[in-house]
């Protein structure tokens, strides 16, 4: 309040500080606005003052807060201008008498949020009066300017084809609103389909994409229908068209490049060589190999790089199959290193010893008796249990006894002289 207060001061010093001589002046102002409102719109009004030398304009904005919700405003003009609201009375101004409005110029802009309870056929305004505008001298004659429009149906949202026809191929299933995906074949001398829609709604837009069809392969064509209210809604004919029965289908089956995820291939990759070789470390069960071929029409595959047995060699087959059904077959092997006790995979723990019974056994085992000694029926010497006669291990015996006696006598003898002596 305060600073439309001040602004209105500023106007009338600037009104007594013109000396010019009186004459008439005129003002006119629109408030624009969108053609078509639906209830729930967001709708942006602008105010826009026309006139000759015009330094100010201030005025009422009027509108049914039953119909209308205020969201926000907007200053347009630039400049040294100032446009104030305090409630809904504005003022705007040229501050320093500057830049006066010689044509139409918007000075401010008004957003309100219509509600959507409103129903259809509901006339709504907006309007900006008793809006006086001035030259310094004189004030212009108060005028309106009013904003009108009609609640509008809700746009529609029906994104369905009424109808769907190719005129040289058969779609299947038959044509259904509801039925988006179709499939058709089409001989080798059709190269694009004749595609007619149509759409549910006059107020929806219908796009065809018919490319160009593949040979020997398959073509999506869509169609797509955009309801009025933005939704859309797809239909796709996927056409399969013959191969040309003059096509060589091609026998390249050669490979451009073999990698190995983590890994260096030996030798270095060459289309002729088909045999190579990794080196992995124990820790290593499984290996990514992958393939590219050199013809777009060739297919690859990959057999093995799982599971790899350690201390090994290990074959991984790359196998690259060209558009005529040749295979040409790139063996990869991996050897995967033994595991750290120099064991080809690990060994399964031993088998602890079951422990030896507690309680000792019942019965004691029985002594075996001794064989008794038979004589020898055609010998008259005693033999050995080894052969040896019985008579001569006797006398090595009392050999042996009797050196040691003597032995021991003579030892005691020196033993007694040696004392003697010292």
């Amino acid at each position: 309040m305060k600073r439309l207060i001040s602004l209105m001061i500023v106007l009338l010093m600037c009104v007594s500080l013109l000396a010019m001589t009186a004459s008439a002046t005129t003002a006119s102002a629109t408030l624009t606005g969108p053609g078509t409102v639906r209830a729930g719109d967001t709708i942006t009004l602008t105010f826009n003052l026309s006139g000759s030398g015009l330094y100010s304009a201030s005025g009422t904005l009027s509108y049914d807060s039953s119909q209308l919700t205020l969201v926000s405003t907007s200053q347009k003009i630039g400049g040294n201008w100032s446009v104030d609201f305090n409630g809904n009375n504005f003022v705007a101004i040229d501050t320093k008498l500057s830049k006066p409005i010689q044509s139409s110029t918007a000075l401010f802009s008004v957003t309100f949020k219509v509600k959507s309870s409103l129903a259809v056929g509901t006339k709504i305004s907006v309007s900006c009066t008793d809006v006086v505008a001035t030259d310094g001298n004189t004030d212009a004659d108060a005028v309106t300017a009013t904003y009108s429009a009609t609640i509008a149906a809700p746009m529609s949202t029906d994104n369905n084809l009424k109808s769907l026809t190719v005129s040289n191929a058969t779609i299947s299933p038959a044509f259904n609103a509801n039925t988006t995906s179709y499939t058709a074949e089409v001989p080798f001398e059709v190269s694009k389909l004749d595609v007619k829609a149509t759409a549910n709604d006059s107020k929806a837009t219908v796009s065809i994409n018919n490319p160009d069809l593949t040979p020997n392969g398959t073509t999506k064509v869509t169609v797509t229908v955009k309801a009025e209210n933005g939704s859309t809604k797809t239909y796709t004919i996927t056409v399969k068209r013959a191969q040309d029965p003059n096509y060589v289908a091609s026998g390249n089956n050669d490979l451009s490049g073999i990698s190995v995820d983590g890994f260096l291939l030996s030798p270095v990759f060459s289309a002729d060589n088909t045999k190579y070789v990794i080196w992995l470390p124990y820790e290593t069960e499984n290996v990514t190999v992958s393939g590219t071929a050199a013809d777009s029409r060739a297919n690859v595959r990959v057999e093995g790089g799982n599971a790899l047995i350690a201390g090994a060699d290990n074959e991984i087959k790359v196998i690259c199959t060209a558009e005529n059904g040749a295979e040409k077959v790139y063996t990869v092997i991996a050897k995967r290193a033994a595991s750290h006790d120099a064991s080809t995979e690990p060994s399964e723990p031993a088998t602890e010893p079951s422990e030896a019974p507690t309680t000792a056994p019942t019965t004691a085992p029985t002594e075996p008796e001794t064989p008794a000694v038979t004589e020898p029926q055609n010998a008259d010497v005693p033999q050995s249990s080894g052969g040896v006669q019985v008579w001569l291990v006797v006398v090595i015996a009392i050999a042996c006894l009797a050196v040691g006696t003597v032995g021991g006598i003579l030892s005691q003898k020196v033993g007694k002289k040696k004392s003697q002596k010292y």
